[in-house]
């Protein structure tokens, strides 16, 4: 049995639709009134039918879905002999992915019920094919996650060389939002705020994006600047923050060259803060676990936490209200979402200068790495 991808074939080739499908952060399974296996949703394409619409009919059919989004994530092949296919020739089919978020209350098709799963099921219908298919939409997923945070991360860069006293930080948010979308973004996922952007006091301000008013403040010469980018493409989003310093009329790229003592060790110890990240937290870390250690960790080197609900970062989801926080009471392990973000915003103690670093990290073969 051979499966392979591409990105597009001739339509008429494309036999079959296919759809990797989840709900709440848990996959989409059915199982068949005749197998005792679980499979994901798929079927032929009916004469005359669009592959596109085919993938929905059959979401539909398969799993009570009412309420979804559904796209296309590539084409692949099979070729050797299969239930549905005597020959061994070479078929095609479109690979989708669905995100649902209301069922209906009864199936009327060929399958006996439909089960979420928070793993992969290991009793497979199609054992050869199904779990290739779940791999290449996963490496698909996680291009995509690296391509949208690459995207906030360049915008950071770019807006670091042209920042200068004088301009306001109405200006700077404009600057970072075109290049977000110039770059990629095709919106904004955080209150439809593509750039929170503060200075000089400001910056120890915390506020939820939904009461967030950019200020018309001007940059000085020497200021402290924070930006916190949000941007999206589909549901994917990214999630960047930096502060950085402004010394003689230009932002300081190395923090060992900040002249002002204070900003330089704002900086350093948000670096710290990361390093300090990666060396503590395990798959089997809970966020609650990572949020006392962390805290500890801020107050043990002299500040504050500055956040307005104490927490330090939360999962990457695709719905805002989905989101787990490193907080207290939140049992969830590390390891039990796919990426989340790590992002402390400290002060000295009544300092009026606030610091913030933000990444995502994520879980792989050799432990915990940045996004």
């Amino acid at each position: 049995m051979e499966v392979k991808f591409y990105d597009t074939v001739n339509d008429e080739l494309l036999k079959f639709a296919v759809i990797i499908s989840q709900s709440n952060g848990k996959w989409v399974f059915c199982k068949h009134k005749e197998r005792d296996t679980y499979e994901v949703q798929g079927g032929h394409r009916e004469a005359g039918e669009d592959i596109f619409e085919t993938a929905k009919r059959e979401l539909q059919e398969e799993t009570g879905a009412i309420k979804f989004e559904i796209k296309p994530i590539c084409v692949y092949s099979v070729t050797g002999k299969t239930r549905v296919n005597d020959t061994g020739e070479e078929t095609f089919g479109l690979l989708c992915f669905a995100e649902i978020t209301e069922f209906a209350k009864e199936l009327h098709s060929e399958m006996e019920k439909v089960v979420l799963m928070d793993e992969l099921t290991e009793n497979w219908t199609y054992p050869l094919i199904q779990p290739k298919l779940i791999e290449k939409y996963l490496q698909i997923e996680k291009q995509s996650y690296s391509r949208i945070q690459m995207v906030a991360k360049q915008t950071i860069e770019y807006i670091k060389k042209i920042i200068k006293p004088g301009m306001n930080l109405l200006e700077i948010r404009k600057f970072c939002e075109e290049k977000l979308l110039e770059l990629g973004a095709d919106s904004f996922w955080y209150w439809d705020v593509g750039a929170f952007v503060f200075a000089g006091d400001e910056t120890t301000v915390s506020v939820s994006g939904k009461q967030y008013v950019t200020s018309d403040r001007i940059i000085g010469n020497n200021d402290i600047i924070t930006i916190d980018l949000s941007p999206q493409v589909g549901n994917i989003w990214g999630d960047y923050a930096r502060t950085f310093i402004v010394e003689n009329g230009m932002v300081v790229e190395d923090i060992g060259l900040i002249e002002n003592p204070e900003w330089k060790s704002g900086l350093q110890m948000e670096e710290k803060l990361h390093i300090e990240l990666l060396r503590f937290a395990t798959k089997e870390t809970t966020f609650e676990e990572l949020y006392y250690h962390m805290n500890e960790f801020i107050v043990e080197n002299g500040f504050v936490n500055l956040d307005f609900m104490g927490n330090l970062g939360h999962s990457i989801v695709k719905t805002k209200g989905d989101r787990v926080y490193i907080e207290k009471g939140n049992m969830t392990k590390l390891g039990d979402v796919k990426y989340f973000t790590f992002e402390p915003h400290i002060a000295f103690p009544d300092s009026k200068y606030g610091y913030k670093k933000e990444n995502i990290y994520y879980f792989d073969e050799n432990g915990l790495i940045e996004l």
